[in-house]
Order: structure tokens, then C-alpha cells, then sequence
């Protein structure tokens, strides 16, 4: 699926993560395809209380390893001091049906509150019919705090089990030729070439499991101290159908079944399973999705050629071991916070071809893979310090601060039973500073300058040819200034930004062009560094409460990236591939009684040759206290996304001539009851 997240002139997409995210302080692992995890895997939308943004000074603490613009924190509701259950089921448009139940337990043992969920998704791909793919996610959380005394003890667990077929990313001619289709295809036809765009076969499974414990000591009044050890294991699969069998050989160009290299592949056998060459003179070719060439065209075989295919699977396993730890305390003037995150974390990947048993029928295939074609683990140590101090002065508030990471990256290949690359990936002493000046009772000032830093991700080292010495890790330095304006109705923030962004590590993927996808490579496209980016920015917003029951929401961000430095197709002054210029919100929402209403529209400017588009999303509800029989509460909600059913381009894969499509109408309607 696809979930992109944007913020001053820096995204987390499927081919960067320059924004970091944590789920209750802890991090996530990574928003990274093969072995990350954004926040809706760890974390029920009703179980969310809020999402932080942390920038600048404010993010001085964020346990992550991309916060190169800041921090996404996901915080999770605490649990409630009334015991009750919840459930809720959902249906919509796509096949989409959703089960939740909640039971709270309300205070026990005189000091603890706790909560447990799950939930059950279902879900069809909106683009095709019949056997399009779609999703199939299950969730459960637990969440428990304990008071003692100066102690507070919180726990929490979150299980997330999902499947799910891909969308993919389609050019600007083939959108504007079938805007409502990813050249993925349902029906399965037989012919190798065909199917391998068949879209159950592009498959991504998950499991996510998340714990963590946090004691908050009161030391006294004025300081605090905070400890959470956390635990992560991810793992995961990733599917592609290549619509042939390869030919592994090693060094010594023997056959073999692990690691060593393809000597060719082939696309149709005989009876007995030996593979055949086309015809003598047939140059036939198929030309969708891209050229076949006469190796995977049925017509330059005989009638009783057998098509041949593979379904490639990509492990991924992921284990981290962690503990942040913060300490404030305030002295006279002073508001002092300092702490540690450290984490070890070992991946392992590794990638195996297995045989389509009958390519003719469906890719049902055998289970014993007849190729793994590597098998490595990345083991990463990471640790960072931070220390800050916040300092009144009447109406002015200063803020000083440094941080530092250590970064350590290793890479075992298990067929060379060796150590093949390592990486020290620390970064220099960043600053921070920012100042805060109360202008008056409604109006505030407020300037910030932060270094950050991203490290190389071990997904570098799965590139043997790369070039560890000239890959650096990804600094910014940010800018900003603003003021914000409060009084009882109105609020209205204006803030300016300038970031400088340098050594920008980049995933060039090879994506389906016209030159079709190479299965046979160890790792699908290439890392570079692309020099730099500078971007400049103003940010505004505005919120107005027309009277206690009707509120209106405006925001608009100016945006201006651009390359600096040359890089292998990347100029410098050229505009960042997939940024956006301009976006603007403006949303309402209405409360009367047990009824709401909210509409939003949010226009997105052009990006290169792609279209601005502006979605509408619409949502209603009513909510009532009934206290009757069994009953506490109920409620029922409907929403509809992109309500005028707008055709665009979404995001972007980062080569600047791919895209995703945007998703139509949709709807769903939300029952829930409270026992």
C-alpha cells in the first residue's frame, strides 16, 4: 500500500524516509520497505489520541535515525478509570468490512487501569475485480498504567498481522491512456509474460510485534526521570511472479541452489522439463507490458512448448532491543533534559525462487525454492546522547542544545560465511538553539535553528558494488522563524523555513518503465549521494471558531526545493523530483448536539508534468449517551473520500516518471456501541 507523509520540503515515501517516527516516544524501526513500519502498524486510529510534531529544538529527544525534518510521535490513549467494552464493525465501499472491540477494565488492584483491542480488516484492491488482490490485517493492542507513589508504570503490546497486495506505479502517458488501472491484471491468462502482472502476485506480508515498559520516577517536585526498555520483531515477505526460471550457477559455473549467480533464463521447456530456445528466425515480440522479446513470446515456440515461471520471494526479519532514558529537571531558570537511546538491531534478508508448478493453470508453486539467491543479516548499533537547557528570562525563553549519534553497521553474507562490508555512520556534534518571546498575552515570537542527521541505512551494504567510502550520511540544517496568535476564537500561526540539506542519499528504482523489471539482481536499483537540496518555505494557518458548535480550518504551504550539486540525473538548481510547490487545506466541522458534520478539501500543486488535483472528503456522525438495558453509549459515523470522485496522480516513486494512482470515491459507514 501506499502511505505517503510530507512536511517542510521533507517526505517519507517508498523510496526516502527523511522524517522520523516513534509510537509513544519508542521508534519504529524505520519507515523503510524491507524491514520498517509506519505507525498504523502499531497503532489502532481508536486508540490514537494525537500525533506530535516535533521539530527543531522540540525534537532534540526523538529516538530515530531519519528525523532529518522531525518527528511524527504517534501517542496512544490512555487507558480509562470506567470499566466498559466497545465494538464497532464498518463497511464500505471495496469490499471493506472492519471489526474492533475494545474492553476497558477500569481501575483494579486500587492502582491500575488497562485496556485490550483487536481488530480485523478486510479489504479489496478498488482497482479490478475477482482475483485483484486486497488486504487482510489483523491487530491487538494492550496497554495497562500502574501507580505507585512517586512510580508510575506503563506497559503496551501491539500485534499487527497483515497481507496485502501492492498498487503500482504507472507512467504519465499510461494514466492519461487508463487512469483507473495500475497495468496490474486479475484474470490469469496462461502466458508468462502476461501474468507476471498478475496483481495477486505482487504480495508484501507483515508481522509486527511491539513492546515496551516506561517508569516515570518523581525524584522530587521538580525532576523526573524516565526509563522504557522496548522490543520490536518484524518479519515479512515480499512477492514478485518473473515470468521465467533462472539458471544458478557458482564461481566455477556449476549448478548450485545457493548464492553464486544467474547463467541465463528461460521462458518455455519441453515435455521433460528441458528448456527450449525460440524458433530459428522468429523475432516476434509482445509489447505490453513492456517488450517481450521472441524468449517469452508463445508464438515463436512449437504448440507443445510447456511456459515456464518463478515466484520470487524476498524474507525479511528484523530484531531490535532497546532503551531510551530522559531526565528533566527544573532549577531556578533553568529546564534541564538530558538522556541516552541506545538500540541493537539485526536484520536479516534473504531472497528464493521457487518454481511455478503449472504457469498455464495459476502460480501455485512449489514450496522447496530451487535458488536462494543470497542470504545476509545487517546488524546495526546504535547510540545517541542528547542534553538541553531551557532558560527564562521574563518574557523571553532561550533554548540551547547538542546531540550527538554513534552509528555502527555490519553485514554478514552467510554464503561467504564472512563479514563483506561495514559502515561507521556517526555524526558530528549537532546544535540547537531556538528562542521564544511572549509578545503579549495573545502573540508569541519564535525563531529555531537545529542540525540533523540521518545514518546510512543498512540497506546500502546490500549493494556489493557499493562504494561504502563516498556515500556520506544525510545532514540538514533548519531554519525558522514565525509567530503565532491565540485569543478565544481565533488562532493563526505564520512560520518560514530554510533548510540546507546535504549529501541526500537516494534510491534510483528501476520500476516498471519500458525496459520491464530485472528480478535477477540482488538488490533492485542503486543508492548515490545527489549532492544537496535546498529548500525555502512559508507555512500558515488558521483556525476560527465561528461560534461554540461551528469551527474553520485553513492552511497553505509555499515550497521551493532544488537541487544543488550535479549527480547522475540530477542537475544543480533543477526542481527536486516529486516536491510539491504549493498545498493548501481548508476544512470544516460542525457540532450540534449528538450530531457532527466535517468537510475538507486539499489541492496539491503540480509536481514536474503531473496535474495539481484537489481532493474533498466529507464525514457525518451522531453520538448519544442512551444508558439503556446494556447499552451506554452508541454511535454511528460515515465518511466518503474524494467525494467528487477526482482522477490524479498520488505519489511519486522518485524517479520522476512514475507514479501512483490516486484512489476514487470511497465510502464506509461506522457502527459502534459502548456496554
Amino acid at each position: 500500500m501506499v502511505n505517503n507523509y510530507y512536511h517542510a520540503g521533507f517526505s517519507i515515501d517508498s523510496n526516502q524516509q527523511q522524517l522520523g517516527m516513534t509510537i509513544d516516544g519508542i521508534p519504529n524501526g524505520g519507515s523503510n520497505y524491507g524491514g520498517g513500519a509506519k505507525a498504523n502498524r502499531y497503532l489502532d486510529s481508536e486508540n490514537l489520541v494525537t500525533v506530535e510534531v516535533g521539530q527543531g529544538t522540540s525534537d532534540i529527544k526523538s529516538a530515530s535515525l531519519e528525523a532529518l525534518g522531525g518527528t511524527f510521535n504517534f501517542v496512544s490513549k490512555a487507558p480509562s478509570f470506567e470499566k466498559s467494552t466497545t465494538f464497532a464493525y464498518t463497511s464500505g465501499s471495496h469490499d471493506a468490512s472492519r471489526y474492533y472491540v475494545k474492553h476497558e477494565t477500569g481501575t483494579i488492584f486500587d492502582n491500575t487501569q488497562a485496556y485490550v483491542s483487536y481488530s480485523q480488516t478486510d479489504t479489496s484492491r478498488w482497482i479490478g475485480s475477482g482475483s485483484n488482490g486486497g488486504k487482510d490485517n489483523q491487530h491487538a493492542e494492550a496497554k495497562f498504567v500502574t501507580t505507585l507513589d512517586e512510580l508510575t508504570i506503563t506497559g503496551r503490546l501491539s500485534y499487527d498481522d497483515v497481507s496485502e497486495t501492492n498498487y503500482n506505479s504507472v507512467s504519465l502517458a499510461q494514466f492519461e491512456q487508463t487512469p483507473d488501472w495500475d497495468q496490474l491484471t486479475w484474470n490469469w491468462a496462461g502466458v508468462p509474460h502476461f501474468d507476471q502482472m498478475f496483481a495477486e502476485g505482487w504480495g508484501t506480508l507483515r508481522e509486527n510485534t511491539l513492546g515496551y515498559l516506561k517508569f516515570e520516577y518523581a525524584i522530587s517536585p521538580t525532576s523526573l526521570l524516565t526509563i522504557s526498555p522496548y522490543y520490536h520483531k518484524n518479519s515479512g515477505r515480499g512477492d514478485w511472479i518473473p515470468p521465467y526460471l533462472t539458471s544458478p550457477v557458482d564461481e566455477n559455473g556449476n549448478p548450485t541452489t545457493e548464492g553464486g549467480t544467474n547463467a541465463g533464463s528461460y521462458g518455455f521447456t519441453d515435455s521433460n522439463g528441458n528448456p527450449l530456445a525460440p524458433n530459428a528466425g522468429c523475432t516476434a515480440s509482445l509489447n505490453w507490458p513492456w517488450e517481450s522479446g521472441p524468449e517469452l513470446n508463445p508464438a515463436c515456440y512449437d504448440a507443445d512448448a510447456t511456459p515456464v515461471m518463478s515466484y520470487r520471494h524476498t524474507h525479511y526479519n528484523k530484531d531490535r532491543l532497546g532503551v531510551t532514558a530522559n531526565y528533566q529537571a527544573s532549577i531556578g531558570m533553568h529546564d534541564i533534559e538530558a538522556g541516552f537511546w541506545y538500540e541493537q538491531s539485526d536484520r536479516d534478508e534473504s531472497r528464493d525462487w521457487h518454481k511455478v508448478i503449472d504457469a498455464r493453470i495459476y502460480h501455485h508453486f512449489d514450496n522447496t525454492p530451487y535458488w536462494t539467491q543470497y542470504k545476509n543479516t545487517f546488524e546495526t548499533d546504535t547510540l545517541k546522547w542528547y542534553a538541553q537547557d531551557s532558560m527564562a528570562f521574563g518574557d523571553l525563553t532561550l533554548n540551547l542544545g547538542v546531540k550527538k549519534y554513534l552509528v555502527d553497521i555490519e553485514k554478514y553474507d552467510h554464503y561467504q560465511n564472512a563479514t563483506t562490508a561495514k559502515v561507521n555512520s556517526d555524526s558530528d556534534l549537532l546544535f540547537s538553539g531556538g528562542i521564544l518571546y511572549q509578545l503579549n498575552s495573545n502573540t508569541e515570537l519564535f525563531t529555531s535553528y537545529s542540525e540533523n542527521f540521518a545514518a546510512i541505512k543498512d540497506g546500502v551494504l546490500e549493494r556489493d558494488s557499493s562504494d561504502l567510502s563516498a556515500i556520506k550520511p544525510e545532514t540538514a540544517e533548519n531554519i525558522d522563524l514565525g509567530v503565532r496568535y491565540q485569543n478565544n476564537a481565533l488562532k493563526l500561526t505564520a512560520t518560514a523555513y530554510s533548510i540546507e540539506f546535504d549529501n541526500r542519499i537516494t534510491f534510483i528504482a528501476p520500476g516498471s518503465d519500458t525496459g520491464g523489471i530485472d528480478y535477477t539482481i540482488g538488490t533492485n536499483g542503486s543508492y548515490l549521494n545527489v549532492g544537496g537540496i535546498e529548500s525555502t518555505g512559508l507555512e500558515l494557518s488558521a483556525s476560527y471558531m465561528l461560534n461554540n458548535e461551528w469551527n474553520v480550518y485553513s492552511s497553505y504551504t509555499n515550497n521551493s526545493s532544488e537541487y544543488k550539486g550535479d549527480a547522475p540525473g540530477f542537475e544543480a538548481g533543477g526542481k527536486v523530483i516529486d516536491s510539491v510547490d504549493d498545498l493548501f487545506v481548508l476544512s470544516t466541522d460542525y457540532y450540534s448536539g449528538d450530531f457532527r458534520f466535517g468537510l475538507s478539501a486539499k489541492y496539491t500543486g503540480e509536481r514536474g508534468d503531473v496535474d495539481s488535483y484537489t481532493v474533498v472528503d466529507l464525514n457525518a456522525g451522531y453520538a448519544a449517551e442512551v444508558n439503556a438495558g446494556p447499552f451506554k453509549a452508541i454511535d454511528i459515523a460515515f465518511v466518503v473520500y474524494n467525494i467528487t470522485d477526482e482522477s490524479y496522480l498520488a505519489g511519486g516513486t522518485g524517479n520522476g516518471s512514475t507514479y501512483f494512482i490516486g484512489a476514487p470515491r470511497t465510502a464506509a459507514v461506522t457502527l459502534t456501541a459502548t456496554f
